[in-house]
């Protein structure tokens, strides 16, 4: 249950928005996992002509190949970034934390799927 924030300089317009959440949804579920994905991407205050990204994402842990699937997920994330908002690649942060299993409570307070079944397979 990957939850992906996406920080991004004000005014890009929804489509660029939309797109760019559709790309990174993309990428954690072919490096994280292939279900049960939310992101949100909201604008910040920033200062005219910023081109940086902040990038926060909050999963369980015990996928295994942790630093490989999260150097990937950088490398697509960056790429979508710099195709629909020319972000800078020096001023791109992603940040990967882990939460124990107890800590996500879902609707219904139905369990989620083991992550055997969930998780991808690295290409």
């Amino acid at each position: 249950m990957p939850i992906v924030r996406v920080d991004v300089p004000e005014g890009r317009g929804r489509d660029r928005l939309l797109r760019l959440k559709r790309r990174i949804e993309q990428s954690i579920a072919g490096t994280w996992a292939k279900e049960h994905i939310y992101v949100a991407v909201r604008e910040m205050l920033a200062d005219p002509g910023d081109r940086s990204a902040i990038v926060t994402v909050d999963l369980r842990p015990g996928r295994g190949r942790e630093e490989e699937r999260a150097v990937t997920l950088y490398r697509e994330v960056l790429g979508a970034l710099q195709d629909e908002l020319s972000t800078d690649p020096e001023r791109f942060v992603l940040l990967v934390r882990e939460f124990p299993e107890w800590a996500f409570v879902v609707s219904g307070g139905v369990r989620l799927p083991p992550l055997q079944q969930t998780t991808p397979e690295l290409t």
